[in-house]
């Protein structure tokens, strides 16, 4: 029943431009109080301390009204009210600060730039939803395999590099380089070969090359052995395998090929 509601909400909202929150999720005002809520299994919450009267949502989380800032029902302890406003994906700003929900992330709006849905710069710091990751915005940079990579997983800095926003210890971010546009994600740098965020013990990264990537299976080999994702596939030797035949898989036993 629930289902339906929302499908039949959806489908005279594109009639009548409008559809209560209470099924869809969000704020709503009804008989002077401001109510939030998460979404149609969720129970409706006053807003504790929102004027009705000026209340104007920004977005499914953030809202304000003539004093106060909110998100997802939550006062916004130190929000400027009258410079409020939604940025865009999970940020907003005031004069003094973008905020990431009710926390403070960085006191340089003016300078704030969205890099992603998830990467974000100012003049001082990179961040990644709601905290810094880097200091570095001036050399920061997501790593792409081509031009029209979408695989955005690894960026760097000067000193740096980052997968899906967490540092990769050791990784030497002046060599540092991808592989393959794959989501099982290979790259090398001077001194080792990685799969995705973890060096793969023992792999040659001189040598180390990607033989077969789908969106199910991620093969590779260096001199001496192949490689299962990260994992070395036993009693494999690269020098036996044929020359000119496509490599057309790998499991924990063989890498197989094509006519």
């Amino acid at each position: 029943m629930r289902l339906l509601a929302a499908v039949l909400c959806i489908s005279v909202s594109t009639l009548v431009g409008a559809c209560s929150p209470k099924v869809v999720g969000g704020y709503y005002v009804e008989d002077g109080k401001v109510y939030w809520t998460a979404g149609i299994d969720s129970s409706p919450r006053v807003v504790a301390g929102a004027d009705a009267e000026s209340f104007h949502k920004l977005s499914s989380g953030y809202a304000r009204d003539k004093s106060h800032a909110y998100y997802r029902g939550a006062q916004i302890p130190g929000a400027d009210a009258a410079t409020f406003d939604w940025l865009n994906y999970g940020w907003a700003k005031d004069r003094n600060h973008i905020w990431a929900g009710t926390l403070p992330l960085s006191n340089d709006p003016d300078h704030f730039v969205p890099i992603n849905s998830d990467l974000a710069k100012d003049g001082q710091s990179v961040y990644c939803k709601d905290r810094e990751i880097s200091d570095d915005p001036a050399h920061f940079k997501i790593l792409r395999f081509s031009p029209d990579d979408r695989n955005l997983d690894y960026a760097k800095d000067i000193h740096t590099v980052y997968y899906r926003c967490e540092a990769i210890p050791g990784a030497n971010a002046a060599t540092f380089r991808r592989l393959n546009d794959s989501v099982f994600n290979y790259a090398v740098d001077d001194q080792r070969a990685y799969y995705q965020d973890r060096a793969i013990v023992g792999a040659d990264p001189h040598t180390f090359r990607v033989l077969y990537d789908t969106a199910n299976e991620g093969c590779a080999a260096d001199a001496q052995h192949a490689y299962r994702w990260d994992t070395v596939i036993p009693n494999v030797d690269p020098h036996d395998f044929p020359s000119g035949k496509p490599v057309t898989g790998c499991d924990a036993t063989q890498v197989t090929f094509g006519p």
